[in-house]
């Protein structure tokens, strides 16, 4: 992170291709690992060595994302293009994915998995919300700060050359840009069985 960077601003340089490094004695102690930000409108991505324990917490402590070297992909009609550098509001984050470390397991609590379903834009979102034992999942969200994780989570998504689903570990969902979220089975999360839902904030487009 720079050193003139605002407080609540979050900087991450990352690369445009996992490059090797072919150096004999070249070790990192931090995996590259691929980071994808999700808009309404496009998708923006690379690769980087992140060395927090948890972008979850980064994510909630900062308003705004600086992102140097990225590529964006249009999910109107697909173009892709790269950028030097892209500054997204926090508030106009869906959700962001990146593959790397996992958190402290000191500081995890007793949780239940629920498996849910989210709707936000061109996106649907599925995965598991941990929840403590007795709480309403869906109420729990909302007494959570912005960022939300779900594991063993996928996404998919619909852009000018189709629609794409992948599937991505962790990802982290702003709970404020939802559509719409419900509780499913695990035979809806995983069996290919969920299937977009009217939303009177979508834009029509997921709901074909």
């Amino acid at each position: 992170m720079l050193p003139q960077t605002p407080p609540d601003r979050l900087h991450f340089i990352l690369q445009r291709a996992p490059e090797d490094v072919f150096e004999p004695d070249y070790v990192s102690d931090v995996p590259l690992v691929q980071f994808v930000a999700f808009g309404r409108d496009h998708r923006v991505f690379g690769w980087i060595r992140l060395r927090a324990d948890r972008l979850t917490d980064l994510l909630n402590t900062h308003e705004e994302l600086l992102l140097t070297n990225v590529e964006i992909e249009s999910l109107k009609d697909g173009a892709m293009r790269s950028v030097d550098e892209v500054l997204i509001r926090r508030s106009e984050l869906i959700a962001v994915h990146a593959s790397g470390p996992r958190g402290d397991g000191q500081r995890r609590r007793r949780t239940r998995a629920h498996a849910i379903a989210i709707q936000s834009g061109n996106y649907l979102i599925g995965g598991y919300l941990h929840a403590p034992p007795g709480s309403d999942p869906i109420a729990n969200v909302g007494e959570r700060p912005l960022m939300v994780p779900l594991t063993d989570a996928w996404i998919e998504y619909w852009s000018g050359t189709g629609r794409t689903t992948q599937s991505i570990g962790t990802i982290i969902v702003n709970r404020e840009q939802v559509d719409s979220m419900r509780v499913v089975t695990d035979e809806d999360l995983f069996g290919g069985l969920l299937r977009p839902a009217p939303t009177p904030g979508s834009n029509g487009v997921l709901n074909r």
